[in-house]
């Protein structure tokens, strides 16, 4: 198991995934103009080039009493190649997909492993603290963990005497 180290989100880090929007949106933007620019299939469009450009690592987020926990699917991908990135309602990841080095004489014949960037936000039902969030990275998969804020504790109420009560 590998410990991968939370970020708190920083402008240069909303500016890195703007960059990786503004790609996929020019992409998108090609592939509507390729197809003539016909209405009603931006949605498509949007997700055939992001799927072009970027690994979108799939997720599953459960909710606990206590906490937040989301799970990526990141077979092959090592703790150092990955970032992650909180804010109260966000989390961001980030990362490369590195081609493995093949051996020389060795011809590959197939090859449908993902490579390249890794990018996925995903946006929480209620806030988190993301100052106390922790991530692992552990037989493939990268679980980050995501307390909920602590609860304001009520403040406690003042003995009243008897006869007060009986007023």
């Amino acid at each position: 198991m590998a410990v991968v180290r939370i970020h708190p989100y920083s402008s240069s880090i909303r500016e890195e995934a703007d960059r990786i929007r503004a790609r996929i949106a020019e992409r998108a933007y090609e592939l509507a103009a390729q197809r003539g620019y016909a209405p009603g299939h931006e949605l498509d469009d949007w997700l055939a080039a992001e799927g072009q450009l970027v690994w979108k690592p799939e997720l599953r987020l459960e909710e606990h009493p206590h906490e937040f926990v989301l799970k990526f699917r990141l077979p092959g991908v090592r703790a150092a190649d990955v970032r992650v990135l909180t804010e109260a309602e966000r989390v961001l990841l980030l990362g490369e997909a590195r081609l493995e080095s093949v051996a020389e004489g060795v011809r590959v014949h197939g090859d449908e492993f993902r490579y390249g960037s890794i990018f996925r936000e995903v946006w929480l039902p209620q806030p988190v603290d993301p100052t106390r969030a922790r991530a692992r990275l552990s037989d493939g998969v990268l679980t980050v963990t995501l307390p909920k804020p602590k609860a304001e504790r009520p403040l406690p109420r003042p003995k009243r005497s008897r006869r007060e009560s009986a007023a």
